[in-house]
């Protein structure tokens, strides 16, 4: 009897042991998962101190191309005039012609009732849906100041569960209070940010509150941070792209025109950020519809990337870029839409753009190009969208690449000047241009074409 007590003392004791080395050990990983948790909150308060939050909002100028457009007349480009139709909402009664809407002697706008427009305000203040107006600036204007030349709004839906992307087209007139009608992307050259976030506002049926201002730019240091990012590419874009690469280095005064540019054949090209920057900017190629496009291959390619990156890399990369943010947001803000967006788990962004298909047309006012618009339709296609859109996403991944090719000739190689005692002229200073040795290319016959009789647009430009 006293054996089996002594057994049953000798098991409690060994239970108590392991108990108390389990306990241990749970109070240990508890530390370790404090001090983690602690480390992560304040690395992730550094890099959210280094937003930059301006006393002083940044200063718009107006849009160079609108004052070339002015300059030489009000012709509208090709690539605007779409066939046009003007779509009621489907959830909107019929127009009454009793009242007049702004634009509407330009354009025809449809009135939604009130209970559609009471519908719009509710959903507008939904906690549930964080919208953000995204500007896309760039600094390049003679004036020095910014021009808002891509605008969108970033959408974390907490209901259906996604993230989405509006692009907005900055040539779309619009009332601006207190301005009158004007490009959408003017009216941050008239008021700032905070005209701009108004117009939006009052056009769409929105209440955003928060922005966001990214130098297209950084854009470059993001990719290269990165590693690069591959998107699928047309022979006729990778052609426009070093056009546009062409011009950022004339502009940044690189006298070889030619850096950066990109050798690849048709498909998925590998870019680096200056080929990724040139690739998003162009937009003589067809349209600025197309542009917007381009510009979310762009992103969905870095989303992807980012995702797959190290958390190490990820925040060595924020650490670098979030000084260059200029944001009105707070950190608690910033924090909140961080694990928001992190909870959803989505594999891509669902993307929309307004004016939507079928409910705008090109036109001109004040001699300059613009999109005619009905602007009730577009807000309530919007509000579909931001509000009520569950549809799947295509999956941002990361793609493969396909293979590059040498330069190309002819192959500009520059013979500096020497001095009569030798000394070679230093590349970077004023100095007369250096000639250009090249290549000829191997001769060739084009294959013969035929050109289509030209044909009457079905389109009569408004007024």
């Amino acid at each position: 009897m006293e054996e089996k007590q002594n057994k049953q003392k000798i098991k409690i004791v060994r239970r108590k042991k392991k108990l108390g080395v389990w306990a241990k050990v749970a109070i240990v990983l508890c530390a370790v998962i404090l001090v983690f948790v602690l480390a992560a909150g304040i690395l992730g308060l550094n890099l959210l101190n280094r937003l930059y939050r301006p006393e002083t909002p940044t200063v718009f100028a107006p849009d160079d191309e609108e004052a070339e457009e002015a300059s030489e007349g009000s012709q509208t480009p090709a690539a605007y005039v779409t066939p046009s139709a003007t779509l009621s909402p489907a959830a909107s009664p019929t127009p009454t012609p009793e009242v007049v809407l702004p634009l509407s002697e330009l354009y025809t706008q449809t009135i939604l009732s009130e209970q559609v427009l009471s519908q719009m305000d509710a959903q507008a203040a939904d906690t549930r849906y964080t919208n953000i107006l995204l500007i896309g600036v760039d600094r390049r204007g003679t004036s020095g100041n910014s021009r808002a030349d891509t605008l969108m709004i970033a959408t974390i839906d907490r209901v259906n569960k996604r993230l989405k992307l509006t692009s907005i087209l900055r040539d779309t007139l619009v009332n601006i209070e207190g301005v009158g009608y004007g490009k959408l992307n003017s009216s941050a050259a008239k008021g700032g940010v905070e005209l701009l976030l108004k117009t939006v506002n009052d056009s769409f049926h929105l209440n955003i509150q928060n922005y966001v201002l990214v130098d297209f730019n950084m854009f470059e240091q993001i990719i290269d941070e990165l590693g690069g990012i591959t998107v699928e590419m047309t022979a006729a874009e990778i052609s426009a792209a070093n056009d546009c690469i062409a011009g950022l280095n004339k502009q940044r005064g690189v006298a070889y025109l030619w850096d950066g540019f990109i050798f690849a054949n048709a498909g998925n090209v590998k870019l680096t950020g200056k080929q990724a920057l040139g690739f998003a900017r162009v937009r003589h190629l067809d349209s600025d519809f197309n542009r917007t496009n381009r510009q979310f291959s762009v992103l969905m390619a870095v989303f992807a990337k980012f995702r797959k990156a190290s958390l190490t890399k990820q925040y060595d990369m924020l650490n670098d870029i979030l000084p260059l943010v200029e944001t009105n947001m707070t950190n608690a803000s910033i924090l909140d839409c961080m694990l928001s967006a992190i909870s959803l788990n989505t594999d891509g962004l669902l993307h929309f753009r307004a004016p939507a298909d079928g409910l705008y047309q090109g036109g001109s006012y004040n001699r300059s190009s613009v999109l005619l618009a009905d602007i009730p339709a577009n807000a309530w296609a919007m509000h579909q969208f931001i509000f009520d859109s569950s549809a799947e996403p295509e999956k941002a991944t990361v793609l493969k690449p396909g293979e590059s090719l040498p330069p190309r000739t002819p192959t500009p190689t520059y013979i500096f000047p020497e001095y009569s005692d030798g000394i070679i002229i230093d590349p970077s200073q004023q100095y007369p241009q250096p000639t250009l040795e090249s290549t000829p290319e191997p001769a060739w016959t084009p294959e013969p074409t035929t050109t289509p009789a030209p044909t009457e647009s079905p389109i009569t430009q408004q007024p």
